[in-house]
């Protein structure tokens, strides 16, 4: 494993380094602006995102055209937003070429032994000839504030009122009196009340535009043209500016400079500036076709292959941590140069943070994972902080998916084996590449073999880069179902040797936790559980089981969440709570026949409250892969306590019926004994503790 080093830090500037292949595309471009037979005025438009290349393969045009046998061709470059602020963007643009020419003018004035250009001289005539300002005052009347007038209590004041009353002292006798009479503070207070209008006009003069272009024509002939040259005029970060400013460039381009001898090459987002012709023009032009109009020659940046994107990393950072790390961000991030550097460098933050902090708990592959999942899937990692155990899920299906074992392309909503907060993310195929390109027995790069423990560590600390959201909470949840693992119809033994004959149904993997009851609280103003501030859990418990909760609170969830997905959702009953507990063998506990205090969090675990759900997984699960069935906390069933052995047909789980009801597999306040797959107890209904909870089943 290599060390990075303190300059590993990249920057985001642009460079004429072809890192990515962009060789055969400055080939081509600088055939086309050399070919004598390639016609003028010309604009070609370099398309691309912000951050894919474009600025780099300018760069790296321009210095192909600058090559000291090309002195024949002269190059302006124009970097748009930094003349955002301006008043007129065109303006800018016109006034950076003429500066360039001037410059030319000065070199060559040097190798004539400093006599007068005739470039300056005409550069002087069509500058002054572009615009003029002329600036004047014009006074008007005299007005009275009569806010301070009212405010001073002298006699002269009360004067200065009688003035503006038909036949009262006119109001010049007035100022003479007072300023003979008083002097100092006073005296300026008094000339204060008076204030005389006056409005500043403004007048920009400028000739024609066909006069310009000819005049500007005329120059560009004879001191570029007829030399056997060019004039070629880069203008980058077009698409950064206001949109009004954007489009007046390409409309200033062509009204002004579009002449025989000058090529532009524009950088821009295409679709960024379609949106602006659309928010400007609205229906009075097509903004395709206007693009067209000013573009003659477009050129869309191809996307980065992989293979290239792979090596462009090598190249940046050649010491990462892991071989493995470059693989993830080639696979998983956008084809941006600028998204690549700026991940990059988060990583090689975070790692070094793990270093000092957490050195045996990090790996490299696992964290570049993380990170990219972090910037390039925001919704889905905000998602994993509220409940990082999804995270095992999520991998564990794309890799299967990686497998040939499912396609998630084709993945129903009504699927109950994928939780549907997922369903968004398991269907975009990078992200199945990124988190299914390791097979299990690839050491460090997977979450699906580690404990939520170790999960969380990764999660701190990536959370450490972003600024934390405190409104986050404020928001209104989203509505959810949990993943649900399919129990297979049989008959099932339980208690004094009973057959039970079951359906097939599903169960939750996990008890209903925090965040999904709080969709269904903001959502019917449902009584919230009395731990919680208002409609929102306390910060840290996100994904621990909802608690104090009453039987019926969990009834009215199934129903409401049965109402939003057209499903069938309830309480289990009993035996169907058991028989996921232990599968068709009789466990004493779910993960087997012998006790062990770190599969479960029961009174021997110590931690004398809630932990998050899955935080035992996969190691004190069920054999249907089923977690939490021991301990962490109560679970209601629909049942009613009735003494064994059930008759299949007893109904009591009628929810009308009066009376206790099950609840099921200890918590943490209780020992191991309560734990147990075969553990019965009830509560009654209106019954609400800080160690129940409730998981939910689905009819299939």
């Amino acid at each position: 494993m290599s060390t990075l080093t303190t300059s590993t830090i990249l920057d985001d500037h642009p460079t004429t380094k072809d890192l990515l292949d962009f060789a055969p595309y400055r080939e081509i471009l600088v055939d086309i602006l050399r070919d004598a037979d390639t016609s003028t005025p010309l604009t070609i438009g370099l398309f691309g995102s912000w951050g894919s290349g474009k600025t780099s393969l300018m760069r790296m045009l321009q210095d192909k055209i600058n090559e000291p046998n090309n002195t024949s061709y002269f190059t302006v470059w124009f970097n748009a937003w930094k003349y955002n602020h301006e008043d007129a963007l065109w303006r800018a643009l016109i006034l950076r070429v003429l500066d360039e020419l001037r410059t030319k003018a000065y070199q060559q004035q040097a190798e004539n032994d400093n006599k007068i250009s005739n470039l300056d001289a005409d550069l002087d005539r069509l500058e002054e000839s572009l615009y003029r300002t002329v600036e004047w005052e014009e006074l008007g009347r005299w007005t009275l504030d009569w806010a301070k007038a009212l405010r001073n209590t002298t006699e002269e004041a009360a004067e200065i009122a009688l003035a503006f009353v038909p036949g009262g002292t006119p109001l010049v006798n007035i100022i003479k009196k007072t300023t003979e009479a008083i002097t100092g503070e006073k005296s300026q207070s008094i000339a204060d009340t008076f204030r005389q209008e006056a409005k500043t006009y403004r007048r920009q003069k400028l000739r024609s535009l066909e006069q310009f272009e000819r005049e500007f024509q005329t120059l560009l002939q004879q001191h570029i043209v007829n030399k056997g040259g060019r004039l070629i005029v880069f203008i980058d970060d077009l698409d950064r500016c206001l949109p009004e400013k954007s489009i007046d460039v390409l409309e200033g381009i062509k009204l002004f400079l579009d002449v025989p001898g000058c090529i532009f090459v524009l950088a821009l987002d295409r679709d960024v500036v379609i949106k602006t012709l659309q928010t400007r023009y609205q229906d009075r032009i097509k903004p395709r076709q206007y693009l067209e109009k000013i573009i003659q020659v477009p050129f869309q940046l191809p996307p980065i292959e992989k293979s290239y994107m792979q090596q462009y990393i090598d190249t940046l950072v050649p010491n990462l941590p892991s071989h493995q790390c470059a693989e993830i961000f080639a696979a998983g991030l956008s084809p941006s140069p600028r998204e690549v550097k700026r991940v990059i460098n988060i990583f090689i933050l975070l790692w070094k943070l793990a270093q000092h902090k957490l050195p045996q708990e990090i790996q490299p592959a696992r964290l570049a994972k993380l990170v990219t999942i972090q910037h390039r899937y925001p919704k889905l990692y905000e998602l994993l902080r509220e409940m990082p155990h999804l995270l095992r899920d999520l991998e564990t299906y794309c890799r299967a998916e990686s497998e040939n074992e499912i396609d998630a392309t084709v993945i129903s909503e009504v699927d109950p084996a994928i939780p549907t907060q997922l369903h968004p993310f398991v269907r975009q195929a990078n992200l199945r590449q990124l988190l299914g390109m390791y097979p299990p027995d690839t050491p460090d790069t997977n979450f699906a073999d580690l404990s939520l423990q170790e999960i969380n560590a990764y999660i701190y600390l990536t959370h450490s880069t972003i600024i934390p959201d405190r409104n986050l909470q404020a928001t209104r949840a989203k509505i959810t179902e949990p993943s649900i693992i399919i129990i297979r119809a049989g008959s099932f033994v339980m208690g004094n040797n009973q057959e039970y004959p079951l359906a097939n149904y599903g169960i939750g993997r996990y008890p209903i936790t925090n965040y999904e009851y709080r969709a269904f609280v903001q959502d019917t103003n449902h009584t919230p559980p009395r731990h919680w501030n208002g409609d929102n859990y306390p910060e840290g418990i996100s994904d621990h089981p909802v608690v104090f909760v009453r039987w019926g609170d969990a009834i009215a969830y199934c129903q409401w969440l049965s109402q939003k997905t057209d499903k069938d959702y309830r309480l289990p009953t009993e035996p169907e709570w058991e028989k996921a507990a232990h599968g068709d063998k009789q466990r004493i506990w779910p993960w087997g026949n012998d006790w062990d205090t770190n599969l479960c969090n029961s009174r021997e675990a110590d931690i004398n409250t809630t932990s998050p759900v899955g935080q035992y997984s996969p190691a004190g699960d069920s054999t249907s892969s089923i977690a939490d069935m021991a301990g962490n906390v109560w679970e209601w069933c629909s049942s009613l306590y009735r003494h064994l052995p059930y008759r299949a047909d007893d109904g009591c789980e009628n929810l009308q019926a009066s009376g206790d009801r099950v609840v099921r597999g200890g918590s943490f306040s209780d020992n191991k004994d309560f734990t147990r797959t075969d553990s019965r107890s009830s509560r009654h209904p209106n019954s609400s503790n800080r160690n129940i909870g409730f998981r939910i089943v689905l009819d299939i």
